[in-house]
């Protein structure tokens, strides 16, 4: 699918960022960045078959969220630190899927669920101050793409509680993740 049919797919075509939400898409656009690399890093496990089919299927909608992330943001308000963003994207799939399936699931899992809770402040965000619904709906898209991939993860890892490493490593992804946010809003 060509990046125009993607923009049109989720409505971004006409969507201009308010003032207010450039810092928060500047962390959007390093976020997706990310998530594309994690997969990158993930694929290079080539004789796990697991990984590979959910690797193949996340892979496709993150890939489009980066091309509707780098369409709505102005370029001079990109993250300087993309290449940053990249390796740690890369690294963190490469070496969760180096440990295997079911840890590779809850790193999906883990980070997915701290997107969910970005999203979802942005979109409150949106709401209360009634601007920009367009940017409103087209995070909501995101966000529920990102659940589902949160969901498969879930379901793919298994129902059996996490052990105390998998608590640890869950709640660590989550404070990488915050402080990765905090950064990309300012660089």
């Amino acid at each position: 699918m060509s990046a125009s049919n993607i923009i049109n797919k989720y409505d971004a075509s006409n969507i201009n960022v308010p003032n207010s939400m450039l810092n928060w898409m500047r962390s959007n656009h390093a976020g997706e960045t990310g998530a594309v690399w994690i997969y990158l890093g993930a694929r290079c496990i080539f004789w796990n078959k697991k990984i590979q089919d959910m690797t193949k299927k996340h892979y496709e909608t993150e890939k489009c969220h980066l091309i509707v992330m780098s369409h709505i943001l102005p370029k001079n308000y990109y993250s300087k630190l993309l290449i940053l963003w990249r390796i740690l994207g890369f690294s963190l799939g490469f070496f969760s899927a180096l440990l295997g399936y079911r840890f590779f699931c809850l790193t999906i899992q883990s980070v997915e669920t701290f997107v969910e809770k970005h999203y979802e402040e942005q979109i409150d965000f949106l709401y209360e101050n009634s601007i920009s619904f367009e940017l409103l709906r087209l995070l909501k898209k995101c966000c529920d793409e990102e659940v589902e991939h949160q969901i498969d993860a879930k379901l793919h890892k298994g129902n059996d509680k996490n052990n105390i490493f998998e608590k640890f490593w869950s709640n660590l992804i989550g404070s990488v993740s915050s402080l990765a946010v905090n950064i990309s809003k300012q660089y």
